[in-house]
């Protein structure tokens, strides 16, 4: 059943893109979920250790081609933002050999956190991917999405920037 809502969800975030019209960023009222997750390298990546940066955390999967079609996109975001701000992307339960085999083909350099019991997504509501949030400096989610967009360039890296701006004004 899980699957079958999954699958739909995928095909009508792709029948909107395909129109030609993103979503809008919506802003976010709930509570920030907790995100402490190991990286490809081991490593915890802790949400709150971030704190001080804004982040972009992006739910994904290797099976799902919104996912695929948008990683290039966050590749651009994180570069065009050096080292102002993180993007996250969080595998949704795939196995390690997979995500590699993936990132390789792809030639994709994300900072990937590994959520192979899905709970992370759980507690975030991430039902279909791909779903992204932006938490601002102070740890807060401000903005989420869900489907396939360009986070290069638009509103979407418009937002990103603006939130980047906030935290570099807080710091003077």
């Amino acid at each position: 059943m899980i699957g079958t809502w999954r699958l739909a969800a995928a095909i009508a975030a792709s029948a909107v893109l395909a129109a030609g019209a993103e979503q809008a960023l919506r802003p976010w009222i709930k509570p920030t979920p907790a995100l402490a997750l190991k990286d490809l390298g081991g490593r915890e990546v802790d949400l709150k250790a971030l704190r001080g940066h804004v982040v972009v955390v992006n739910f994904w999967a290797t099976w799902c081609e919104p996912c695929i079609a948008e990683m290039p996109s966050l590749q651009r975001l994180a570069a065009k933002l050096g080292g102002s701000a993180d993007v996250l992307a969080v595998n949704y339960g795939e196995s390690r050999p997979r995500i590699d085999a993936f990132l390789e083909k792809a030639g994709i350099s994300l900072h990937v956190l590994l959520d192979p019991d899905k709970q992370a997504a759980d507690a975030w509501g991430a039902k279909g991917l791909p779903m992204t949030f932006i938490v601002d400096r102070s740890g807060r989610v401000r903005f989420w999405t869900f489907g396939e967009r360009d986070w290069s360039a638009g509103d979407s890296l418009a937002a990103v920037e603006k939130l980047v701006a906030e935290a570099g004004d807080a710091g003077r």
